[in-house]
């Protein structure tokens, strides 16, 4: 399959380029033969209008002068035939004729001649011609009596356009039969990396269980080609991770789901074996049921919610800032009994979408108030600069190691420090990374002196 796409490709390039030679070459051979045949005939054309012009300077109307001017001519009288006609009152004619030229009209007056144009014919057995007379030329030196008549053959140019032609198409097979055969190998040698690419490919898509870890193999050469298989590893590269980070989800969903669930089931199964002969353990874990399946029924809340923002497209609106995070603020700290300092720039406006800004900042309150203690306060800051709106959740708890702030907001990610102390799930902060990125901002935490975290989340603001 590999040699049948790796020869048909290379085939199809060596065609295209046959087909392009040859469509140059038809073109060439029309301009130069053009232009060669229209030089040669304007040179034809003013050799015989040439000897007319002589003949008429000349004024050659006798047998002597006739003679001594065909002596110092240069006209070729195997191809240029002069007739030259004296009319005497009421006599006959005399002609006077150049050598062959007898010849040649006895041939043109038993053949069939072809006018192409006033001066250009054509004369079976014969060719093409070009017929000068006397009228056609302008001198002052004129005489009624006496015409001149000028035939010059035109095989010298239709000669020299056939020898172009048999040269052109004898090149033009040369540079065919060569250039195919050198397109051909060069076809091979740019395709042979992409087919190698196919088939990797190819194999990739058929063994799905390795989870893209099969790199494709680089080529050194083309340049094109090595940044493309450069490129599609890349890809694969991020697809391995994705497919690795979706595990470590289902794994870590299913650890976090099992957990309550063999807690509702072990209690159940208590009740069903001791609840008639001792019912005072009923309450005890009806109780424990019911915290188990609330911590549950929030861990599927919280997955349905990352589940959505996955798939979220914000639509967003001008609001003001300033009021909702101040409203928000107000009523978290009422509800859980906390004090929440409010820093926050007045008149704040920007585009943003308002359920997903209470979102972040409810989740972030919500973290604070989790790892920070009851009697310290929560700080909420808003500060816009330029295009730019910095938001700022800063708690005085126990903060995040150095080593974790950039994984902190993974999925199900815990720092190390509460992981068996503070009861969560480590969702919420997944949660408002991905609204944050939605809204096309970004989220950070630092240090806060002289102890707990800050939470700042940067967000254009339009």
């Amino acid at each position: 399959m590999k040699k049948t796409l790796f020869n048909t490709s290379a085939a199809r390039i060596t065609r295209v380029y046959a087909l392009l030679l040859m469509g140059i070459t038809v073109i060439l051979s029309c301009v130069i033969m053009s232009v060669v045949g229209l030089k040669q005939f304007q040179v034809q054309r003013q050799q015989a209008l040439g000897i007319v012009r002589g003949l008429k300077r000349s004024f050659i109307a006798n047998q002597n002068d006739w003679y001594w001017w065909r002596m110092g001519s240069w006209a070729d009288t195997k191809s240029t035939f002069i007739r030259i006609s004296v009319d005497k009152s009421g006599k006959a004619n005399r002609y006077l004729y150049s050598p062959n030229a007898k010849a040649f009209l006895a041939t043109k007056s038993r053949g069939t001649v072809h006018q192409l144009t006033h001066n250009i014919h054509y004369l079976e057995n014969t060719g093409l011609y070009y017929h000068v007379r006397a009228s056609d030329v302008s001198t002052s030196a004129k005489d009624p009596t006496v015409r001149y008549d000028v035939w010059m053959k035109l095989n010298g140019v239709t000669n020299l356009l056939w020898l172009l032609i048999r040269l052109i198409l004898l090149i033009s097979l040369a540079f065919l039969l060569l250039g195919t055969w050198f397109i051909y190998l060069l076809a091979r040698k740019l395709n042979r990396p992409l087919v190698e690419l196919t088939g990797t490919t190819k194999t990739i898509n058929a063994d799905i269980s390795e989870n893209y870890q099969r790199q494709l193999p680089v080529p050194a050469s083309p340049q094109e080609v090595h940044d493309l298989t450069v490129e599609f590893n890349l890809l694969l590269h991020s697809l391995s991770e994705q497919e690795q980070a979706d595990r470590r989800f289902v794994a870590n969903a299913s650890h976090e789901l099992k957990t309550p669930i063999a807690t509702i089931r072990g209690y159940v199964s208590m009740v069903n074996r001791r609840g008639d002969a001792h019912p005072e353990v009923i309450p005890t874990a009806l109780a424990f049921i019911d915290k188990e399946s609330e911590r549950m029924q929030r861990l599927v809340e919280s997955l349905l919610t990352l589940s959505r923002a996955n798939q979220l497209e914000l639509t967003t609106s001008a609001v003001d800032l300033s009021t909702i995070i101040t409203d928000t603020a107000i009523s978290y700290g009422e509800s859980m009994g906390r004090e929440i300092q409010l820093e926050v720039q007045h008149h704040v406006i920007a585009q943003a979408n308002q359920d997903s800004v209470e979102q972040v900042l409810t989740s972030l309150l919500n973290n604070a108030q989790k790892y920070s203690p009851a009697d310290t306060p929560i700080t909420v800051k808003l500060a816009a600069v330029g295009k730019t709106l910095t938001l700022a959740v800063a708690d005085q708890g126990i903060g995040v190691p150095d080593a974790e702030k950039d994984v902190i907001f993974g999925r199900f990610y815990r720092t190390s420090n509460v992981r068996n102390t503070v009861a969560g799930n480590g969702l919420g902060l997944a949660i408002v990374h991905q609204l944050v990125t939605l809204s096309h901002g970004q989220i950070v935490v630092k240090d806060n002196q002289p102890q707990g975290s800050i939470f700042e989340v940067i967000l254009p603001r339009q």
